[in-house]
């Protein structure tokens, strides 16, 4: 009798044992689950359409011939927020204007793709790989608003979609939590189909200024409201 329970004993702690050390690894194993809450906004978009004179070598363009491709310069802000509780390591940004844009269900491995006809302007950026001087680290409840411009080409029917006032803007964002490993990435968007205001020959959508706030830039991708003195 004392040999069986002695033999009882010895089990339950072998098994308390074995659970003390197990904890840390599923501990490790929920924090790589763990997903990245960030939320993205699109808050401002310029497009301006480029006239080059005849005399120009290299960069005049006969917009008389509807064949022609047009060149336009473009600068999108999005407002990107962290909601996790720690701290989210961005990887990729993208940015789209267009006259259709299709957001649907990845069916492999969930998430979602995103599909566009006749892109006014379509700019991805990768910011996982080190980048000096600036950090894609964002802290938990951190705001921090990312400006992408740039030089375009445009086709026809896009150039007739941007000076009709109505598009699409699409803007994303693909982080993961600090520590986590792939499986814990995580991705956001936002898409909204916008009037712009036109001036002359440029293209405004504006949801965050006022009008004695301009854009200040800093280094890499980081973009600031200041005040017009």
């Amino acid at each position: 009798m004392k040999t069986r329970v002695k033999l009882v004993v010895g089990s339950i702690l072998a098994l308390m044992l074995g659970l003390v050390v197990s904890l840390p690894i599923l501990f490790s194993n929920l924090t790589l689950i763990t997903k990245a809450k960030i939320e993205v906004d699109v808050v401002y978009a310029y497009f301006g359409v480029q006239d080059f004179k005849q005399n120009v070598t290299g960069l005049w363009r006969n917009i008389t011939d509807p064949s022609e491709l047009r060149i336009i310069s473009y600068f999108i802000v999005l407002n990107i927020t962290n909601h996790s509780n720690t701290i989210a390591l961005m990887d990729t940004f993208e940015v789209c204007a267009a006259p259709e844009i299709y957001v649907h269900n990845v069916t492999d491995g969930g998430g979602f793709g995103v599909s566009q006809t006749n892109p006014i302007v379509d700019d991805f950026r990768d910011v996982s790989p080190y980048y000096p001087g600036w950090d894609n680290y964002w802290s938990s409840n951190e705001s921090r608003l990312i400006g992408l411009s740039g030089i375009v080409e445009v086709s026809d029917p896009a150039y007739i979609a941007l000076t009709s006032g109505r598009f699409y803007l699409f803007g994303r964002a693909d982080g993961h939590p600090l520590g986590g490993g792939t499986s814990s990435s995580a991705a956001a968007f936002s898409l909204k189909y916008v009037q712009t205001q036109t001036i002359g020959r440029e293209f405004l959508y504006n949801s965050i200024l006022s009008e004695n706030q301009i854009w200040r830039t800093g280094y890499g991708l980081d973009v600031f409201v200041d005040t017009r003195r």
